[in-house]
């Protein structure tokens, strides 16, 4: 099967064979490569590409899947599809809506309290997730009503860490 990928801004071919039930032959860029993968979660794909093994975390959200592999984030969709759908105005309801972390992490803070007003971009929690630090973002502005989660919890994909309850409902703006 073809597909044309828009990885970030660039758009990619990508010609992938399957050849065995967890296995297929991908070429992108002019190079072939062997791929052995294994669903752990909903969130996580453990990858063997030539031999060598990966993790690769993903999510998927209204604009395609956010997809991060070995400390990078991509932001993949299928170009094809995109060229199909009539343009879209951006505006909240394609933003985030909760404050999750995208792979399995540990907290190593938060930095804000119930009962808090928070800015739209404002950092609310630390994680430390392979070897580096990730900050998570209020989606909106708001008002913190719930933290779930404390420095050295280990927490997973789609787990809530922090309620905000939004000045305006996010999915009304335009």
């Amino acid at each position: 099967m073809e597909y044309r990928l828009k990885i970030d801004d660039e758009i990619v071919p990508v010609t992938v064979d399957m050849d065995a039930e967890n296995g297929f032959t991908a070429v992108m860029d002019h190079q072939q490569q062997r791929v052995q993968y294994t669903m752990v979660s909903d969130y996580q794909i453990y990858l063997m590409i030539d031999g060598k093994g990966v993790n690769v975390y993903l999510n998927e959200d209204a604009d395609g899947k956010t997809i991060l592999v070995n400390g990078q984030v991509y932001q993949v969709q299928d170009a094809d599809d995109l060229e199909r759908k009539p343009a879209r105005k951006r505006g909240a309801r394609h933003q985030p809506t909760a404050v999750t972390p995208l792979t399995p992490s540990v907290v190593v803070s938060v930095l804000v309290a119930v009962g808090g007003r928070v800015e739209m971009g404002q950092k609310v929690v630390i994680l430390s997730a392979m070897k580096m630090e990730v900050t998570l973002t209020a989606p909106y502005s708001g008002t913190v009503t719930g933290i779930h989660a404390v420095a050295g919890d280990k927490v997973s994909p789609g787990q809530i860490l922090v309620d905000i309850q939004p000045e305006t409902d996010p999915t009304s703006l335009t």
